[in-house]
């Protein structure tokens, strides 16, 4: 452990003091209730500079909803953007976007089931009186919200789309997890979304009324941390505008109702079968109260828990990379779900769809031996080096907090009051609670974990494998098993206690370092070329005291690769990976490492192979060790280890077929690139005819010439210990007899072409929740000369027309729940002679019925900005926001970071002769250019440039729709419907809501990614989510109705159920 963790001067919690409450702090705080029973918290914070955060915290969510208000608390989140006394039809927005206050979906708000809250975040220093009107703004929130028929009216449809985008498989099995695991709470049938009927037309004086009812000052607390010179004055400002805000309503004010926990003995179980859930999981829920840490007591009882976490989930990682392992992925984790009950989480993903009581026996066989037996010392020690670890990091940058993450830790403390007390004082409460936790204390945290536990036990699955009473079975015989003592002891696998046995023999500074070379401010970047060829650039920030981004990048990626072995090429990484890049097995690095704040990982794109990470500069020659193994390394392969990795990448592969919008996306890449080899997603057929052995030969050639790569260190860097490192461990790296670097000239480029006239298609998807994405692509071609301009022209005509569909499509239209707009030239080759082509594509999703309006609205909207649809004030606003982000993300060290690296890999860096300073000078020069002369009809000319004229001309709409039912399928579920007494749901068309069974449980499993060649080879890719699901179950059914079941599926059918989801809807 670092300097700091040992000169930390520890809380003196003895005594009495042990269970006395933590004092609210740091010094500096304002802290204290207006006269009207508000409660305000303000405190300073210098990151980022010139920036405040605020939050309306309402202790009010939908719990405290009757039936006929079921999704109320939530419209009433968005009517505060909508209507207020002072302004309407969404003038609130408009005024945040032109002052500067980021806004965007889910950004701004959120509805819980327990309380709703409000944040912004505003410009201070010289933007005199912002803070002051923004303030204003949230008074009007708290206590002057319309609620007339024609603002619910206008807001109705928003709320509708993300009700409709919660329709998920993901959506409905959190509702399902909701409904049994608070089964006989007010909680249960309280999901914050609400209902179809509620959204659609619950009246406007049941919003007026519930609004009334519960949003008073008693319930409130308004938040204010940022970049002000003087909390007092934040703190009259908030007295005047919130300390006189009362509700309209003369009656009294009801107080909260809480809705404590309810405990059972007798586990719960359930299967809920979905035909589009990704992964085979199991959940194991064990609720108790919601944990309250208030007192130093509660603090160490928090922390002895996360001992106990990372101990474990240290095991069950190892017990997932035996040979024949009983899970692919498992983990213990603790939940909050509600204000006043939490629970112990033990999760575990199947191999396959028949695994899943595999997995549960074995994750509940690890339980009960920690009970039985405990923990090792070499596993506790680990863990506590983890916590010391993240202690030291706590302290590091107890000052360098950002004011939006403070800002939450003191809505935190309003709603549920959690302890507060500044980062320094938290590390040091830390240290001085870290000596108290014991082996015992540790193990004993297992007996949470036990079936009288109030257990819930969930399994997900796209295929019914195992029953509700075959999980009843796997719970009694793991008992058993404990009570006989026929479960053994935990074997601890050896471990190297380092990374390397012999260190390297240092090089001397003036043999490692050949040349060296300065970039000045605002640059200041120091660039070391090594005597091995590699380079090494760094640049020292004062941003942040425990972060050093490093970034490694060679030219040469897949491109290269024949497309004969393009796919075997692309699980190069994937298999490295598994069998262990740096020379260990990953579960052996993880040991070694524990306690370390390291991270490097490595991927394979088109053009370039990159090693990325963060680390913590304490732990620096931990991470250049990674970089020497990695180089040094030649992954050997054992094939038991690749078969358990090729497994692992098939059901990966199986899983994203069950995604509605598998089929969506390959056909979006399929037409939008010409059917480049590059974007096809990876088949089972692929999988089976890559080559293991010359897939890890591939990684191993990739990896071994340090003359091919530069390497980037962005953040805390310190020359003096920087370069002993570099003579140890980079320049000592073998550079004799390897070919010489490829260079960006050579590159082969993707052939990718966008079609030539324009193509509109559907893609007909099988779903239960109808829903339509579209994405409507245009290419886009930029003049060589004046690329640099160009690219900041198109910056903010996206940033532009974005704004502009959110207006039309969201505030106006209440068409969709939000749309994006961005831009792609992932495919320009750094060989590129000519004009680099990428494209711009908008993204929404919405009802079906409206798709064909609103892609031919979109396409309209681009048209209106080529003839000049965009006003001065509107063009102000948009340079505004731009200069604010762009001051902002100056003080970051990932901004700096990212800058460099794309300075190195820019085709300027080529033409301007591999000097850095001068290609960062002409990108700030074109963009202070841009945004110096953008008016109204100069933003117009580059629309009129950038985009198809018109837009109709050439571009791609392509949308995924539900497929309509057959026959045979409408049919059998009219027929199980009567039989089982449910109502039947069509997948496409407005279907409406229908719950007739009892709704199964389980957590929806993390969305798997769109596997492609291309993604294995550098990370995977998001698939976004989407598509509805398909929900399927006999519990408390007859055996008639499950035979009945059976027979329709047996035609093509399914017994086809609509549910809500959304724990906790944005705003």
């Amino acid at each position: 452990m670092g300097r700091v963790y040992d000169e930390l001067e520890p809380v003196d919690v003895s005594g009495d003091q042990f269970q006395q409450p933590l004092p609210l702090g740091p010094e500096g705080l304002r802290h204290g209730i207006l006269q009207n029973g508000m409660q305000y918290y303000v405190r300073q914070c210098a990151k980022p500079k010139g920036r405040c955060a605020l939050a309306l915290a309402v202790r009010v969510g939908s719990v405290v909803e009757e039936e006929n208000e079921r999704g109320i608390a939530h419209i009433v989140e968005h009517l505060a953007f909508n209507a207020t006394e002072s302004y309407s039809n969404h003038d609130i927005v408009r005024l945040l976007e032109r002052i500067g206050a980021e806004f965007g979906a889910c950004q701004n708000a959120y509805t819980s089931a327990d309380e709703t809250v409000y944040t912004l975040s505003v410009p201070t220093g010289d933007k005199e009186g912002l803070l002051d009107e923004t303030l204003g703004v949230m008074a009007e929130m708290a206590f002057k919200i319309r609620c007339d028929p024609g603002d619910l009216a206008k807001e109705r449809g928003a709320v509708l789309e993300e009700w409709r985008m919660s329709r998920d498989a993901g959506g409905r099995l959190q509702e399902a997890h909701w409904q049994l695991i608070f089964q006989g709470s007010q909680y249960a049938d309280r999901l914050p979304i609400g209902t179809e009927a509620v959204i659609r037309r619950g009246p406007a004086t049941t919003v007026r009324a519930f609004y009334e009812r519960w949003y008073r000052p008693g319930n409130m607390a308004l938040v204010a941390v940022g970049d002000f010179n003087d909390p007092d004055t934040v703190v009259e400002l908030i007295r005047r505008h919130l300390g006189s805000g009362a509700s309209r309503s003369t009656e009294p004010a009801p107080p909260l109702p809480r809705f404590d926990y309810v405990p059972h003995t007798e586990p719960r179980y359930k299967v809920l079968v979905d035909r589009e859930t990704q992964h085979p999981v199991v959940y194991v829920s064990y609720k108790h109260p919601r944990m309250r840490i208030s007192t130093p007591e509660d603090f160490l009882e928090h922390l002895t828990l996360s001992v106990f976490e990372s101990a474990l989930n240290n095991r069950l990682y190892k017990i997932s990379r035996l040979q024949s392992p009983p899970f692919a992925s498992a983990s213990v984790s603790e939940e909050p779900l509600c204000a006043t009950t939490g629970s112990c989480v033990l999760s575990a993903t199947a191999m396959d769809a028949g695994g899943v009581l595999t997995a549960l026996e074995s994750l509940l066989t690890e339980v009960a031996r920690v009970r039985l037996y405990g923990i090792g010392p070499a596993e506790f020690a680990r863990a506590l080096s983890e916590l010391k670890s993240e202690v030291e990091n706590t302290a590091l940058e107890a000052d360098q907090g950002y004011c939006s993450e403070i800002r939450d830790e003191y809505v935190r403390h309003f709603l549920y009051n959690e302890f507060v007390t500044g980062q320094e004082y938290e590390a040091r409460l830390s240290k001085a609670l870290l000596p108290r936790i014991t082996r015992e204390a540790v193990e004993g945290c297992a007996a949470r974990y036990r079936p009288a536990e109030s257990c819930v036990v969930k399994v997900v699955d796209h295929v019914r494998s195992c029953s509700e009473d075959q999980l009843k079975k796997v719970l009694e015989r793991v008992a058993a098993a404990e009570s006989s003592g026929s479960i053994g002891p935990w074997e601890e696998p050896p471990a190297p206690e380092s990374l390397m046995e012999q260190l390297p023999a240092p090089l001397e500074p003036e043999t490692a370092i050949v040349k060296e070379r300065y970039f000045p401010a605002p640059l200041d970047v120091t660039e070391l070329t090594l005597s091995n060829g590699m380079r090494v650039a760094y640049k020292s920030t004062t941003f942040m005291r425990d972060e050093i981004h490093v970034t490694g990048f060679a030219v040469g990626g897949l491109s290269e690769v024949p497309q004969e072995l393009f796919y075997t090429a692309s699980l190069a990484g994937t298999l490295a990976g598994h069998l262990g890049m740096y020379g260990f097995r990953p579960d052996v690095l993880g040991d070694i490492l524990a306690g370390r704040r390291v991270c490097l990982e490595t991927t394979e794109g088109a053009y370039y192979r990159t090693l990325r990470g963060a680390q913590s500069p304490v732990d620096l020659e931990s991470a250049m060790q990674l970089v020497h193994l990695l180089f040094t390394t030649k992954v050997r392969l054992v094939p038991e280890e690749v078969e358990t990795a090729v497994k692992l990448l098939r059901q990966a592969i199986e899983a994203q077929l069950r995604n509605p919008l598998h089929s969506y996306h390959q056909r979006v890449r399929y037409i939008n690139y010409g059917g480049c080899y590059y974007f096809k997603q990876i088949t089972l057929e692929d999988v089976d005819r890559a080559d293991p052995s010359l897939a890890l030969a591939h990684h191993n050639f990739s990896w071994h010439n340090p003359g091919e790569f530069t390497l980037v260190l962005t953040g805390n860097v310190d020359r003096e210990l920087l370069e002993p490192l570099l003579c140890r461990y980079l320049a000592t790296l073998p550079a004799s007899g390897l070919q010489p670097p490829k260079l960006p000239k050579d590159v082969t480029p993707l052939p990718y072409t966008f079609p030539e006239t324009p193509v509109v298609e559907d893609v007909k998807v099988s779903m239960v929740s109808p829903v339509a994405q579209s994405q409507i692509t245009f290419p886009v071609s930029l003049s060589r000369p004046v690329v640099r301009e160009e690219l900041m022209w198109l910056s903010l005509a996206c940033r532009a027309l974005e704004t502009r569909l959110m207006q039309r499509m969201r505030f106006v239209g209440g068409d969709v729940y939000t749309v994006s707009v961005s831009s792609f030239f992932g495919c320009v080759a750094p060989s590129l002679e000519g004009d680099p082509r990428g494209d711009v594509a908008i993204m929404f999703s919405c009802d079906p019925a409206n798709k064909d309006r609103l892609v031919a609205m979109a396409l309209e909207e681009v048209a209106l900005m080529q003839s000049g649809g965009m006003s001065a004030e509107e063009v102000e606003t948009l340079i505004n926001l731009e200069w604010l982000q762009y001051e902002e993300s100056q003080a970051e060290n990932s901004f700096w970071h990212d800058l460099i690296v794309a300075g190195y890999q820019s085709k300027s860096y080529q033409l301007l002769g591999g000097d850095l300073g001068a290609v960062y000078a002409k990108n700030m020069e074109a963009r202070e250019k841009v945004l110096g002369c953008c008016t109204p009809d100069t933003l117009r000319e580059a629309f009129c440039r950038l985009f198809p004229s018109p837009p109709t001309s050439r571009y791609t709409a392509i949308s995924m729709i539900p497929r309509p039912p057959g026959l045979l399928r409408r049919i059998g579920t009219v027929l199980a419907a009567r039989w089982m007494g449910t109502t039947a749901i069509f997948g496409g068309g407005d279907a409406g809501p229908g719950v007739a069974l009892p709704a199964a449980a389980g957590l929806p499993p993390p969305a798997a990614p769109t596997v492609t060649a291309a993604g294995l080879a550098s990370g995977g890719s998001g698939s976004g989510g989407g598509g509805g699901s398909v929900m399927c179950g006999t519990s408390g059914t007859t055996a008639a109705a499950a035979a009945v079941a059976v027979a329709v599926a047996a035609v093509g059918t399914g017994l086809l159920l609509w549910a809500r989801s959304g724990a906790r809807r944005g705003g």
